[in-house]
């Protein structure tokens, strides 16, 4: 992205640092993090920080992530990565389904166990590419990568999209 930036003439002190955050040290640290905190059934919420929100926090060294999110079956949410108590990297997220027969207790029976299975070879922000189980297929298409991404999430049942969840983040400076 750096690279990309000079080519086209940016400035070099409006380009990114990633001096307090490496690309790599994240990524690790995102795919550790999403096994930890909603994905996973066993992990207990934390205490809510605001009024009606749902909240998930984990820690190793010195990076803390925090999920917060308000809604069930219409939510929307944040993820931020705090490097030293400092915000370093965040996403926000908005998910809807499509089906008014999926409920918030199938839409997490469907949705974790992808989560679960890990992002692959994708980017660490959500799960892989493709999962399938029965008769449901979760995909997530991402562009861009850690530092500024787009990310689009849909869970099928069949061959009809009964869920959906739009995201984009990157680093926070």
């Amino acid at each position: 992205m750096i690279q990309y930036g000079l080519s086209i003439g940016t400035p070099d002190y409006q380009l990114p640092n990633f001096v307090d955050l490496p690309i790599d040290v994240l990524e690790v640290f995102l795919r550790e993090a999403n096994l930890n905190t909603y994905a996973n059934e066993n992990v207990k919420k934390a205490s809510p920080l605001r009024p009606g929100s749902s909240d998930y926090h984990f820690e190793k060294d010195d990076l803390t992530f925090h999920d917060t999110y308000f809604g069930a079956t219409k939510f929307i949410g944040e993820e931020i990565v705090y490097r030293n108590g400092k915000p370093a990297w965040g996403m926000n997220y908005y998910g809807f389904t499509l089906n008014s027969k999926i409920s918030e207790s199938l839409f997490d029976a469907i949705l974790r166990p992808a989560l679960m299975s890990g992002s692959g070879d994708n980017i660490p922000v959500r799960g892989p590419k493709e999962f399938i189980s029965r008769e449901w297929r979760y995909t997530f298409k991402a562009e861009g990568d850690l530092a500024n991404f787009t990310g689009l999430e849909e869970i099928h049942k069949n061959d009809e999209v009964v869920c959906r969840l739009y995201c984009h983040g990157g680093f926070i400076e």
